[in-house]
């Protein structure tokens, strides 16, 4: 199945429509790539999401998420225990059957089980997470299926999921297959976070996280 196989609105609402079941797991379901600039993350959002997750991880997806430095400090140990894990073969290869056995069934209430699925899914080469210096107020987000398809979303909603769930948050969405003016969007979109994710943005600094741990 692709992108174009599944129901993607021009627009979501989050007291309207529910973002994690109706946008989030069937478009991550179909990715082999997610990319996300934030201002904001919270592990709280990879429960809630895991269901499609759980597919990217066996499509060999990846993961690119770049955020302020607002994260929390439990978020930041998961993702130092992430990072310090990735070299470990035996430990890697541990990880990622737990990693996919654990995603089939989340306990979505347990602040354990978030934080152990961040480190885990960083160790397991999955996600990779860089911090912008410079506080970041956009929020956009790519996503792309096997067949090369895109989506491309814009708007209020953080990485969390008090943004997910609780918040009034409201999303633009833009699919590359539907016409010329959307993909377009859609490339404008993936240039932008390609310049942020490899520090090319004018006036912005982003950095891997290892080298944040040194700073």
């Amino acid at each position: 199945m692709s992108f174009q196989d599944l129901n993607v609105k021009c627009e979501y609402r989050s007291f309207n429509d529910d973002m994690a079941k109706q946008f989030y797991i069937p478009l991550l379901k179909e990715s082999v790539l997610y990319q996300r600039a934030v201002g904001f993350f919270s592990s709280s959002i990879l429960a809630d999401i895991s269901m499609g997750i759980e597919n990217l991880a066996r499509n060999n997806g990846k993961i690119q998420l770049v955020a302020s430095p607002r994260l929390q400090e439990k978020d930041i140990e998961a993702i130092k225990k992430g990072y310090e894990n990735r070299n470990n073969k035996v430990v890697r290869e541990a990880i990622r059957d737990a990693l996919l056995r654990e995603l089939a069934d989340p306990e979505s209430s347990a602040e354990e089980y978030r934080l152990n699925l961040l480190a885990d899914l960083i160790a397991q080469n999955f996600l990779d997470i860089k911090i912008a210096l410079t506080h970041y107020h956009e929020k956009m987000g790519i996503m792309e299926d096997l067949e090369g398809n895109r989506v491309a979303f814009s708007g209020s909603l953080n990485e969390s999921a008090n943004a997910l769930c609780n918040n009034y948050e409201t999303i633009d969405v833009f699919r590359s297959w539907k016409n010329e003016m959307e993909e377009e969007r859609v490339q404008i979109k993936k240039n932008a976070f390609e310049r942020i994710w490899n520090n090319n943005e004018r006036d912005m600094q982003v950095l891997e996280f290892p080298e944040v741990k040194e700073t």
